[in-house]
């Protein structure tokens, strides 16, 4: 991958506990890029080798063809040393390597293995929202009359208050108002777990009542886990869900509250679908969310009866294996909803800045074109695109703007600033005990879960992709979400108000509208990514417009041995880029863990140009046969193009 795609933006970054905020300049970019040696030089630009994506050491997961027989696989394991740690599914293994033990070499003899569908590092995904330190008055996002409200306390004193825009709200009492079916629907968390005993819960939790009524020690349901009764905690492998200390931990608790926090019960807040029921599924603490424990988390969701999956995590980095399972909860019922993530970016373009500011675009798993995921953005009091509210008279607001976007790769926006819900009890010391303010997409993700359970509470019958279409096509389309605040290379040194579409929506959600289930495709396939991809024989004219059409993808069979020849005319003083991929790819920027590592592997890339003008050339050889990807990328451009392809 180029070193120029560290050319950004400005972004900033929000911790947990202090507020730091600081713009990037554009840093240097190099010559066109025509070759994979000189790919491999900038493997130290990349967050997986830097530490802005982490692994686990010396630990894999490994997905099996379908049937692969168990003793085969286990045998292919063996012949490394390597020792299976747990198994999520029949089809995936997490397996330890000995000590010294080459990761890149093992996972090239695992996929030399016919057995082997894919192999990567056990990685760690990051929180998509930013804990701090700190009723239904409160609650501006489900009931927005203007009223004053608390904001986020990110350390910059006592709390400060403001207050929104009359309607700038999911229309909360409305639909409950309006809805006619209170039949729960079951949302699983998979975050850090959640505090199964904080009041505004305990009532609010999924029961496996075969485990409930059975006998203790027993796994009375055969379903692999003794006494699973609200969920499950994959960390410690027990089936005790509640979090450990610190307000970092209480992010599941807090996404579960936005969910389903009991209504009417003199305490704290009410859910967005208070008769929806959550699935506690703790998959690690704040700082080791792993792949295999996401993945059998996932499995579990699928296997035991949930009818919706937030995931308000995020990682730059693609795995086959999470994608799978995913797509397998899909065809299983699930509804996946994603928190598109808090780096203030594009989605569509990649962006991978210095690792120690842990901010990337895109995210996954909101970022995968997978038909049964809802990718979020977040929204203010005002439906603004998220900026941290406290920042104002502090920090100027282009710097405080956190939610993620996309055109073709975030789905809608939801509140996620000043967000009041439950935490660990004892963890909060703020203004109200037991629950706190966060900011983030991991508190827009929820608010989208919880409309979705409502969706299926009322339209039993609906499929994940007739929901997401009910979700998607009921939004309301305020006029602040055309425009976003940005500065950099985009916008010239400063700032600007840009106007453009910024989800496939445009909108902003709303529970009330949601429930009446139009289920027309919202989601039709765009040639912006590769399961849209449109024909090329030799030739192409076409137009992007940063930031609401910034990619095209052409598809093209080639054949092993010949070498082709790319050639992308472009406008002048713009920056265009051109991306080649191999047959198989799923989705664009398909850089999984490895890529460009020495001695690593990156199966999807093929080759890319990518210089400083919107003229670029590659030229390189088929190495198999099949359909290849075309992929031409404005950065932060506009303009029309030619592409050109032939064998040289």
């Amino acid at each position: 991958m180029r070193a120029r795609i560290a050319a950004c933006l400005a972004v900033t970054t929000l911790l947990a506990t202090s507020l730091a905020a600081s713009s990037h300049a554009a840093v240097g970019t190099p010559s066109i890029v025509k070759a994979h040696a000189v790919l491999d030089t900038q493997a130290a630009k990349l967050p997986w080798n830097t530490g802005g994506a982490r692994v686990v050491p010396g630990r894999l997961v490994v997905v099996w063809r379908h049937g692969a027989p168990n003793a085969a696989t286990r045998a292919v394991s063996a012949d490394l040393d390597a020792t299976t740690t747990s198994a999520p599914s029949t089809d995936i293994d997490v397996v330890q390597l000995p000590a010294g033990a080459s990761e890149a070499a093992a996972i090239r003899r695992y996929e030399r293995s016919p057995l082997v569908r894919s192999a990567e590092p056990d990685r760690i995904a990051s929180l998509l929202a930013l804990p701090n330190d700190t009723h239904f008055d409160q609650q501006w996002a489900l009931d927005n009359t203007g009223q004053s409200h608390f904001e986020t306390d990110q350390g910059l004193g006592p709390h400060k208050q403001r207050s929104g825009t009359v309607n700038a709200d999911v229309d909360g009492p409305e639909a409950w108002a309006a809805q006619t079916v209170h039949d729960p629907t079951v949302v699983a968390v998979i975050d850090t777990g959640v505090d199964i005993k904080h009041p505004d819960l305990r009532n609010s939790l999924w029961t496996n009542t075969a485990e409930q009524s059975g006998t203790a020690g027993v796994d009375d349901d055969h379903n692999g886990y003794i006494d699973d009764i609200h969920g499950w905690d994959f960390a410690d492998h027990d089936k005790n869900p509640t979090p450990g200390t610190g307000m970092e931990n209480s992010h599941g608790t807090h996404v579960a509250g936005i969910i389903a926090a009991e209504q009417d019960n003199s305490e704290g807040i009410s859910g967005v679908c208070p008769d929806c029921r959550i699935m506690a599924l703790r998959f690690g603490s704040a700082s080791g969310l792993t792949l295999g424990k996401e993945i059998a988390a996932i499995h579990y969701a699928a296997d035991n009866g949930a009818d919706v999956i937030n995931l308000s995590i995020g990682s730059p980095v693609w795995s086959k294996a999470e994608r799978t399972a995913i797509q397998q909860a899909g065809h299983n019922g699930v509804l996946v909803v994603a928190a598109a993530g808090n780096a203030g970016e594009d989605n569509d373009i990649a962006f991978y800045p210095d690792p120690k500011h842990q901010a990337w675009a895109p995210s996954y798993p909101a970022s995968y074109s997978l038909a049964n995921i809802v990718s979020v953005a977040a929204t203010n009091d005002h439906d603004q695109y998220a900026y941290f509210s406290q920042c104002r008279g502090v920090l100027p607001i282009w710097r405080c703007g956190f939610s993620s976007f996309g055109h073709d790769s975030v789905d809608v926006a939801a509140p996620g600033v000043d967000i009041l819900s439950s935490v660990k009890v004892g963890v909060s010391t703020g203004v109200y005990p037991r629950y706190e303010f966060f900011d983030g997409t991991s508190m827009a993700s929820p608010m989208v879960a919880g409309i979705a359970g409502l969706v299926l509470a009322e339209n039993p019958g609906d499929t994940p992709v007739q929901a997401k279409n009910a979700v998607m096509n009921s939004v309301d389309h305020p006029t602040a979400l055309k425009l976003y605040t940005m500065w950099g290379k985009a916008t010239g040194v400063g700032t600007k108000l840009l106007s453009g579409h910024f989800t496939r929506t445009q909108g902003r959600v709303n529970a009330h509208t949601a429930i009446a289930n139009d289920i027309a495709s919202a989601t039709p396939k765009t040639d912006g990514n590769i399961d849209g991809a449109r024909s090329i024989d030799t030739r192409k004219a076409g137009r992007l417009a940063w930031p609401s059409d910034d990619n095209d993808v052409y598809k093209k069979r080639l054949v092993k041995g010949h070498r082709y020849a790319v050639t992308l005319d472009g406008p002048r003083g713009q920056d265009f880029d051109l991306w080649i991929w191999n047959p198989g790819t799923q989705d664009i920027w398909q850089f999984t863990s490895g890529c460009f590592r020495k001695g690593g592997s990156c199966p999807a890339f093929a080759s890319v140009s990518g210089g400083t003008t919107a003229d670029e050339h590659t030229t390189f050889r088929a190495r198999k046969t099949g359909t290849f990807y075309i992929q031409v990328n404005d950065w932060y451009s506009r303009g029309k193009y030619t592409l050109r392809i032939k064998k040289v």
